[in-house]
């Protein structure tokens, strides 16, 4: 009882303390712009938002009200939102130069919080600067250069998986959790490629469990939990009203153990790597990202020069978003593969085919082999387009703004508008599910796993970018602009590598009776919606080709 009391009694002074702020915000064409009422005095529709799986509630209001969608906000901290998929409105965000567009200051200060003042927790010069050091690490031929460190992951994870089928069953068929397995190949991938080193999670798991899990458990503890006043008290925290974890503590202090758990974990992770470089090298001769920051940090040059802290911070960001995003691309994608048999064929015939003109077995393939298959490239992008991992992205405008819009929208009272003004400071969220599903774009099947689309040409083809800032195959997977991701080549190179490996080596096929889905927790996590287990599970059979 005194809990709730404690808890109702600082909920109350909040929303006190923060009234003048709805009182003085100007919407301009927001209030108008047509949208599901608010299901909730303290959350308005934000955890409908963040807590219906598979982006459910962001895919159905897009349907219903169009491609600009009004949400009422959190209490206290914005009256309203916009969830944007509509393309022209895309394109002004995305393309809009000097930061018009970009990361909230509370956004920010909560990735500076958790992570360190990486790319990703910076604006301005120091954006460019630090953008400029990675973005040059990760480049067209940086990456070219990593590419046997990712293929010798992709073999030994091939050699484990062939191992793991014999041992648990003589016929080489059997259930696999290949999230886990792409976790760990990811990790394990992303330790050599940029760090130099090799944590060595496939062939022990045990030993990388803590960080495969530390970041996926936290979000999933925290998001996971969506009444009202659990996400009013963290969107008011996140706000700057109280010190981050503090608002967290407020309303889940499991959590508030698991948050500070997993930082501890990810500053130790940083600590052995630098640690285990200095002892034995770069294990790929340099060719790594933490060389090229380490380069940097020796720089004269102010253009290039980083601190230990933001070296420091950008393993932190790099361990978070780069394992995770790959190894859960690659877990739905052979999901899709395991209901798409057919799919699955042709593919596999592909990379036969491909195999036998470089020489056969023995012969290793070049990014030029990989970037040449073009069904192995369309599916890798059907794939990503119907199961994005980042289905939402945050943005706020710096100053007022007109947002054009592809097609006009009707507003509550009676209007048509063509374009709609926002004023300086109004919150929007990208809606990729929606924009990856939108059918005036990618055809009337745009519900439906395709790979053919991609491969179609005239009129009928995907537009190369539909968004500005789009890097790769009209998706924002990758999200777009300046926030776009550095590391986005590596990521499709060990996406290839490892299908190529699978696919090869395996028959993938589903389990009866059940079905993988994607809950939200700020990043997709993949579940068995049938019986979900916390983080995460894609359970498929396996059946090794002789």
């Amino acid at each position: 009882m005194i809990y709730q009391v404690s808890l109702a009694a600082a909920a109350l002074t909040i929303v006190l303390a923060l009234r003048w702020r709805q009182a003085s915000h100007r919407d301009d064409d927001v209030a108008s712009v047509p949208g599901p009422e608010s299901e909730s005095f303290l959350a308005g529709n934000m955890q409908t938002l963040v807590a219906a799986p598979s982006d459910g509630a962001a895919l159905g209001w897009s349907k219903l009200y169009g491609g600009v969608v009004k949400l009422h906000g959190v209490l206290g901290v914005r009256r309203h939102a916009l969830l944007v998929s509509d393309p022209a409105a895309l394109r002004r965000i995305f393309g809009s130069s000097s930061g018009q567009w970009d990361l909230s200051s509370r956004d920010l200060a909560s990735f500076r919080e958790k992570f360190g003042p990486g790319v990703a927790a910076v604006e301005g010069a120091d954006h460019v600067r630090q953008r400029r050091v990675i973005s040059q690490a990760l480049g067209p031929s940086e990456v070219r250069g990593m590419i046997s460190s990712v293929q010798t992951v992709s073999r030994n994870m091939r050699t484990a998986l062939r191992k793991a089928c014999f041992e648990q069953s003589s016929t080489g068929t059997t259930k696999m959790n290949m999230l886990d397995w792409a976790r760990r190949c990811a990790l394990d991938s992303l330790t050599m490629f940029a760090f130099g080193t090799t944590i060595n999670a496939i062939d022990d798991p045990v030993k990388g469990h803590d960080i495969l899990h530390a970041f996926d458990l936290m979000l999933e503890d925290c998001l996971g939990k969506t009444d009202s006043l659990r996400l009013f008290l963290r969107e008011t925290a996140s706000a700057g009203i109280l010190p981050s974890l503090a608002g967290i503590a407020l309303v889940d202090s499991n959590f508030f153990r698991s948050a500070l758990k997993t930082f501890k974990r990810a500053a130790q992770f940083s600590t052995w790597v630098r640690a285990t470089r200095e002892e034995h090298g770069s294990l790929n001769n340099g060719n790594d990202l933490l060389t090229a920051l380490e380069r940097a940090n020796q720089s004269d040059s102010a253009k290039y020069k980083l601190s230990d802290e933001e070296i420091v911070a950008q393993i932190n960001m790099v361990l978070f978003a780069g394992h995770d995003t790959v190894s859960t691309t690659l877990a739905m994608l052979l999901n899709d593969l395991s209901r798409n048999t057919e799919v699955q064929d042709r593919l596999r015939a592909e990379i036969n085919a491909k195999q036998a003109e470089i020489g056969g077995d023995d012969a290793t393939f070049t990014q030029e082999d990989y970037d040449s298959m073009l069904y192995l490239n369309a599916v890798l992008k059907e794939s990503m387009r119907m199961n994005p991992v980042l289905g939402q992205i945050a943005r706020s405008n710096r100053a007022d703004d007109v947002l054009p819009l592809s097609e006009p929208i009707q507003t509550p009272d009676g209007r048509t508008l063509s374009e709609i003004a926002v004023s300086k400071g109004t919150w929007v969220v990208i809606d990729v599910a929606s924009s990856n599903r939108r059918k005036d774009v990618w055809g009337e099947d745009a519900e439906t796993f395709n790979p053919d689309r991609w491969l179609k040409t005239g009129e009928q083809s995907v537009p190369l970018t539909k968004t500005a800032g789009v890097v790769y195959g009209s998706l924002m997977n990758f999200m777009a602009g300046n926030r776009t991701c550095p590391g986005w080549r590596i990521a499709v190179l060990e996406l290839q590598a490892f299908i190529c490996d699978i696919v090869q080596g395996f028959r993938v096929l589903p389990i009866p009776g059940s079905t993988v889905v994607r809950e939200f927790h700020g990043v997709s996590i993949p579940k068995v919606a049938e019986k979900p287990v916390k983080g995460g599970e894609v359970p498929l059979i396996l059946e090794v080709i002789s």
